[in-house]
């Protein structure tokens, strides 16, 4: 008995690695009851926590590839949406990054997500609710950061469909490294860029 607590307390910090240790010492355990020698239980273990470990990089650098390009191809959406609501309504359109209750941040923060809205009279929040015409709401889990060029808070789409100011970038960020860009440029033309390699994120000039 002097070295069941030893094993599952190995196990235990090794299941950590791949999440929910309590689950697993509880499956021991039960399993111990269920008349399983301890050796054959460590064994089982031990080979599912190593081959877990392995395989979890991996499958989180797959998730993050799926979530980067999903985030992408909304915010590309988006875009395109303001652009071609401008020029249909012959009204300036703006996207700015969503403060969560209906508003406009007053930062280039775009992890939220955003909100795209008629701005007739350029007031860097939508008037009313009725010019709202689409809103988006990132997962609030903190994995991925988005922001926008310094000083370009929101990107304005004019009646001709050009983008106010100069080119805008929106960087998508996860765990300090950049990940993808999506720009805006003059004519207001939507494009993404996905970097080599996982350089440093930095906030775009």
């Amino acid at each position: 008995m002097g070295t069941v607590n030893p094993l599952i307390q190995a196990l235990a910090r090794c299941a950590e690695t791949v999440g929910h240790p309590a689950e697993w010492v509880a499956s021991m355990q039960k399993f111990r009851d269920q008349g399983y020698t301890l050796l054959q239980l460590a064994a089982v273990m031990a080979l599912i926590c190593v081959l877990a470990a392995t395989g979890l990089p991996a499958f989180q650098e797959l998730l993050e590839r799926q979530r980067t390009a999903a985030t992408i191809h909304r915010l590309s959406t988006q875009l395109a949406l303001a652009r071609n609501s401008a020029i249909s309504s012959r009204g300036a359109v703006s996207a700015c990054p969503s403060s969560g209750d209906g508003g406009c941040r007053d930062d280039s923060d775009w992890s939220q997500g955003w909100i795209v809205y008629r701005d007739p009279d350029r007031q860097g929040q939508p008037a009313n609710a009725s010019r709202i015409l689409s809103q988006e709401r990132l997962p609030a889990t903190g994995a991925m950061t988005l922001m926008s060029s310094r000083g370009r808070r929101a990107i304005r789409f004019l009646p001709d469909g050009r983008s106010a100011g100069s080119n805008i970038t929106v960087r998508i960020c996860s765990r300090g490294h950049l990940l993808a860009e999506v720009v805006v440029n003059n004519v207001g033309r939507v494009r993404s860029a996905k970097p080599s390699g996982r350089p440093p994120c930095t906030a775009p000039e």
